[in-house]
């Protein structure tokens, strides 16, 4: 029995004789030296294809004789010979189908190519080694978990080459479902390599769970597996992101109310027996800040006195921190170190002989540039007042807050007047005070006024007027108010709402604030106080009703916005941070800036895992019903991941009262998704809601 190598060698010249035969009285191979041609051969699971060369010029093989043997330890029965004749060479290539050909086998060929000047046959000779044809797959797609449909999208295929014989050409395609959504890129993938290809600033500006997919397309040469040409991953797109690293305030302060200080006094009148109603009421604000006015006049007034002090024991047991604002200077501006000391003994009783220890802060003269008191008593009562706390051993426990300012002082005076006011207080009383307040109110038909308020004056706070006397900022009076003079309505304060309805028992100022609390922290405001938490009476003729809770005859009614301030309140605590939810920048603020309705956010973050996110549409701005509109749908990342958080709504059935929704699984990105209804309010939070 003859060996496999003496048959393939009698094969071999068997062939030689065959081909000398036919191209007998043709022009010789002799007569030109023959080229080695060049060619290659790749198998895979559909058989192996063997690529020829032409010679430059050729466009076809006038005959080919290709040689087949096995690797070495093969089945012998797959050494063959092939013999083909006029065999196409389209773009100077031949393209052979072996059949079934194992990876390693050896193939050489003679292949006779006619020349036509002169005219002969010239004989070119190639061999080559059988491989596997290469297997392009998707190996990797890096893509962050969540992103921000404002924010361009940045992804990277790894394609790599798995069988390690044969590098390929292709195309790389990102696509969300079937449509792309980034130009596609072409790659050269070496034998058993990688390539990684980028894909930058893919926009994906809808919020979604956006299912990805890395495409490999049109490898060249083609592949033995396509299966893995593909490889899908997810990215959840939001509205909003938590960026709990850019710190917009290091600790809240706190929200709260003004509380009257004469509600237990004989000038406001009430049922009787109708406090301890009130007081739970109250308490159940869970207020964290409350500013209470002193007046000169009550050391002369045996029933007003006794009204302040229950009025802060009131306070005290809500758990706030309180302000005292000594109300009207006019007297004390010319004899400061005697009021400031008779001032000074008040605090001294309520924190060491009454233990009201939640007193923390002190304020001379309510909206000083809106009186006639000048900056210098100002800072003479200031620093009377700082000097007797400090014999008193109080310093360090009360803080002085300086400004209740207003933005326009006195008739007299060229308005605005409070840049004056911010200025000397920076140049001449930075080394006693502790903080700064202002007051702000709008109309509720112009909300632009609200945001300007607050922006105008924490650009001052934070601007080159105040460098190196910066100091926390606080609103110690806000609200909103209404239409003046209404036919066959009394004359009262804020105003009616559009169809007649005092304002402050409408829904619309409960929205909007909110939105002043809302925006505040966006600007970094250590807290806000509202005007006021409940009815009572500063004069005799006073008929103000800004209150969060009505008038006694009435059973001191609860309005909208004493259950959307208790919303806020019960989901946040003082000294939380205040954290940015993009994608709201500082630029957003700019003084001037043209704001329009969207979604806004502010996230307060507590020392343990504790958080909070309050938000509304400010579409809703001008809701007083129920809203038409669909719901307006929301979408936040950077939470914790597979984290559960309450969802309690404000006004979400239309009757200006909180309620629980129920609660949002964040999943694995640290995704919540929800809807609240346009004309409401929310809190998605950690913090027990009930």
């Amino acid at each position: 029995m003859q060996s496999v190598e003496t048959r393939w060698k009698r094969a071999a010249l068997l062939a030689c004789a065959v081909i000398a035969c036919t191209t007998a009285g043709a022009a010789t191979a002799a007569d030109k030296p023959t080229e080695a041609l060049e060619l290659s051969a790749l198998t895979g699971p559909e058989g192996a294809d063997l690529y020829i060369t032409a010679p430059a010029g050729a466009t076809a093989f006038e005959h080919l004789h290709i040689r087949i043997r096995a690797a070495e330890g093969s089945d012998e029965q797959a050494n063959r010979i092939v013999n083909l004749k006029d065999v196409a060479a389209p773009n100077g290539v031949a393209t052979i189908d072996l059949g079934e050909v194992g990876r390693g086998a050896a193939v050489s060929i003679d292949a006779h190519v006619r020349e036509q000047s002169p005219p002969r046959t010239a004989i070119h000779r190639g061999e080559t080694i059988v491989k596997l044809r290469p297997d392009l797959a998707v190996a990797a797609v890096h893509a962050p978990a969540q992103t921000l449909s404002t924010r361009p999208l940045d992804l990277v295929a790894d394609i790599s080459e798995l069988n390690r014989e044969t590098g390929a050409t292709a195309t790389v395609t990102l696509m969300l479902g079937p449509t792309p959504v980034a130009e596609p890129q072409t790659v050269i993938v070496p034998a058993g390599g990688s390539f990684s290809v980028p894909f930058e600033d893919v926009k994906l500006t809808t919020a979604m769970s956006a299912e990805l997919t890395v495409l490999i397309d049109g490898a060249a040469p083609f592949e033995t597996d396509a299966t893995n040409n593909s490889r899908k991953t997810k990215v959840e797109v939001t509205d909003h992101e938590l960026v709990r690293s850019n710190v917009l305030l290091d600790a809240l302060g706190g929200y709260g109310a003004q509380f009257n200080q004469h509600v237990y006094a004989s000038i406001t009148p009430k049922p009787a027996g109708s406090l301890p109603d009130l007081e739970a009421k109250v308490k159940a604000l869970e207020p964290q800040l409350v500013r209470i006015f002193f007046h000169e006049i009550q050391e002369r007034n045996a029933d007003q006195l006794a009204s302040f002090y229950e009025t802060v024991e009131l306070a005290h047991q809500s758990g706030a921190t309180i302000n005292i604002t000594y109300h009207t200077a006019f007297n004390a501006k010319l004899n400061p170190d005697r009021y400031m000391r008779d001032f000074a003994i008040v605090l001294e009783n309520l924190v060491r002989t009454r233990g009201y220890t939640n007193v923390r802060w002190a304020t001379v003269q309510n909206e000083v540039n809106a009186t006639a008191v000048t900056p210098e008593q100002y800072n003479a009562l200031n620093r009377e007042l700082h000097d007797e706390l400090v014999a008193r051993g109080l310093r360090d426990h009360i803080g002085l807050m300086g400004g209740d300012l207003v933005e326009n002082g006195p008739a007299n005076v060229p308005l605005p007047n409070h840049i004056p006011w911010w200025t000397y207080m920076a140049e001449n009383m930075n080394d006693i005070l502790d903080a700064y307040s202002v007051h702000i109110y709008w109309n509720y038909w112009d909300l632009p006024r609200m945001e300007f308020r607050l922006r105008s004056v924490r650009e001052i706070v934070d601007g080159p007027l105040l460098a190196g006397a910066r100091k926390p900022l606080y609103v110690t009076e806000f609200g909103v108010r209404g239409i003046q003079n209404v036919p066959g309505q009394p004359a009262i304060q804020p105003g009616y709402w559009a169809d007649g309805t005092p304002l402050s028992r409408t829904n619309i100022a409960a929205f909007q604030h909110l939105w002043f609390d809302i925006a505040s922290a966006q600007l970094g405001y250590s807290g806000a106080v509202k005007w006021d938490a409940y009815w009572g009476r500063y004069t005799p003729g006073y008929r103000e009703t800004y209150n969060l809770i009505g008038p006694a005859e009435e059973g001191w009614p609860l309005f909208p916005a004493y259950h959307a301030l208790k919303l806020l309140f019960q989901t946040t605590e003082r000294g939380w941070q205040v954290v940015q939810v993009a994608p709201w920048e500082d630029d957003d603020w700019q003084v001037g800036s043209a704001d329009q309705p969207e979604q806004e956010l502010a996230a307060y973050v507590g020392a343990g895992e504790q958080l909070t996110l309050m938000g509304l549409d400010s579409h809703g701005r001008a809701l007083n019903a129920v809203s038409e509109d669909p719901t307006s749908e929301y979408s936040v990342g950077g939470l914790p991941p597979n984290a559960t958080f309450n969802l309690a709504l404000w006004n979400a059935s239309g009757n200006g009262e909180s309620s629980l929704a129920g609660t949002i699984q964040t999943g694995p990105a640290g995704v919540a998704r929800f809807e609240v209804p346009l004309h409401a309010a929310f809190s998605l939070t950690t913090v027990p809601v009930s």
